[in-house]
């Protein structure tokens, strides 16, 4: 679908005004995002939505940026100590770095393999065993050195062979021995199959790519910015959209209607999105009767029904354009004659923000995760409530490759096991949570969790989107 089509089309899905405001989803008459900016009844504006790129448009983007990325790869090998570095991607076992290296085509074949090459003053080589490679993917790769069959599938054993005698590299990156899914992402059969293809001399030489990985996911390019921003926007738009009267009833709707919506929204913007997790709400309650808090209920059971004086927290995301976004929200439905938020409440929200702010300034380019952790800390120390942090890197992937900022409930006892450094222009999930006491619960606390996406410059960390600062209402 081309841009001016799909926006008409965003601009027919109605924001169901019509219907009465908070109904639960049914076929045919469900709530929907608007294309224009709605402004609800407690003043709170939700923004329109985006017009985001259709599918062609991405693809054609995702290569102007593959090219970006190739031309800086040889250097970020070098960087690691890495000359030659061989990507092996399974059939329903797809290599994470594949649509990242390679063109983000439908691949389906038992076993492809990829291999670049630092050819010293020849530059970077690289190499597939692809069979049906388009023009787009001849951009990239050179073909394997290897006859082909009648089919014209490359013999790769022998290709393997041919590159390892022509250029006899020092070390063999491989996808092993790193923390994650990321980077330790070969398949014990493809390592035998390495080894005995490439003989007992190369395999001495295998070595982790892990930090080669890491950093090719976690470098981004300026042009990426503005795009992801706008993947964020999408995000806010539908977290705001559920977070409201148009999707819920109190004593009607139940959690499990916030996972669909979402779901069901993002099918329909056209764009190939999809959520990269399950969708989930938690609740947190206060019963009048007893005067204490309910137990926090995170995640929500499925069947939930969101009650009056609920305090609803929200974790979504999706993927786009090769990215992914991450985000939590919350909301506050008015109890029978309230017509605002407790004071309470207000402020557990505003320590949060405090927490937000301390995000922002204290972390710097070159940090190591846990140096970015204590100072953070230090400018938490003495605040009247408990922050947790539990930061992570977002991009490619909505738990992306690079360091950790983490101190769950403020234990600062020990460094992580595993660190690295923050890069600059790098993206980021700035997740936390920061528990308060509430006068009017009785002194019972309320955990308000947050999660805003952001990217490093050498002042701190800047928020694609404005945080949270006002509860969202419900009535």
């Amino acid at each position: 679908m081309n841009r001016r089509l799909r926006s008409a089309a965003l601009a027919a899905l109605p924001f169901l005004s019509s219907c009465t405001p908070g109904a639960v989803p049914v076929d045919g008459d469900r709530p929907r995002v608007s294309a224009e900016p709605v402004e609800l009844f407690d003043g709170r504006v939700i923004p329109g939505m985006p017009e985001l790129l259709g599918m062609r448009a991405q693809y054609d983007l995702r290569l102007e940026w593959l090219a970006e990325k190739r031309a800086l790869l040889l250097d970020q090998m070098r960087t690691h100590g890495i000359e030659m570095w061989i990507v092996v991607s399974e059939e329903f076992h797809q290599d994470p770095a594949l649509y990242y290296v390679a063109p983000p085509l439908q691949y389906a074949r038992r076993r492809d393999v990829m291999v670049f090459v630092d050819g010293g003053g020849d530059g970077l080589a690289a190499y597939s065993d692809y069979w049906r490679p388009t023009a787009d993917f001849r951009r990239f790769f050179e073909p394997m050195p290897a006859v082909r069959n009648a089919r014209g599938i490359q013999d790769t054993r022998s290709g393997l062979q041919v590159l390892w005698e022509r250029y006899r590299p020092a070390t063999i990156g491989l996808a092993i021995g790193g923390n994650r899914g990321h980077d330790s992402s070969l398949t014990h059969d493809s390592y035998l199959f390495l080894a005995d293809a490439l003989g007992p001399e190369a395999e001495s030489r295998f070595v982790s790519a892990a930090p080669l990985i890491e950093e090719v996911f976690d470098t981004r390019l300026p042009g990426e910015l503005e795009h992801y921003r706008q993947l964020v926007l999408a995000t806010d738009v539908i977290a705001q959209t559920a977070l409201s009267n148009v999707v819920i009833t109190p004593g009607e709707t139940q959690a499990e209607d916030i996972k669909w919506f979402f779901d069901e929204t993002i099918a329909e913007l056209g764009v190939g999105g999809k959520p990269w997790f399950e969708i989930h709400v938690a609740v947190q309650r206060f019963d009048e009767t007893t005067g204490e808090m309910i137990l926090y209920i995170h995640p929500s059971p499925d069947d939930l029904v969101f009650r009056r004086g609920d305090i609803i927290h929200l974790d979504c995301g999706f993927d786009y354009l090769g990215f992914a976004s991450d985000w939590q929200k919350v909301a506050y439905i008015l109890r029978e004659g309230e017509d605002d938020v407790p004071d309470g409440l207000k402020t557990a929200l505003a320590n949060a923000n405090i927490v937000h702010e301390a995000f922002a300034t204290a972390p710097r380019p070159g940090m190591t995760g846990w140096e970015a952790t204590l100072a953070i800390a230090e400018l938490l120390e003495g605040v009247d409530f408990l922050p947790s942090l539990y930061s992570h890197p977002i991009g490619y992937h909505g738990h992306a490759l690079g360091p950790a900022i983490n101190a769950r409930d403020m234990d600062l006892s020990a460094p992580p096991e595993w660190d690295s450094h923050l890069r600059d222009g790098s993206y980021r999930s700035i997740e936390f949570s920061a528990t308060t006491a509430i006068p009017e619960y009785g002194g019972g606390t309320v955990r308000v969790p947050m999660e805003d996406d952001g990217y490093l410059t050498p002042e701190g960390y800047r928020y694609f989107r404005p945080y949270q600062t006002e509860w969202y209402v419900i009535r």
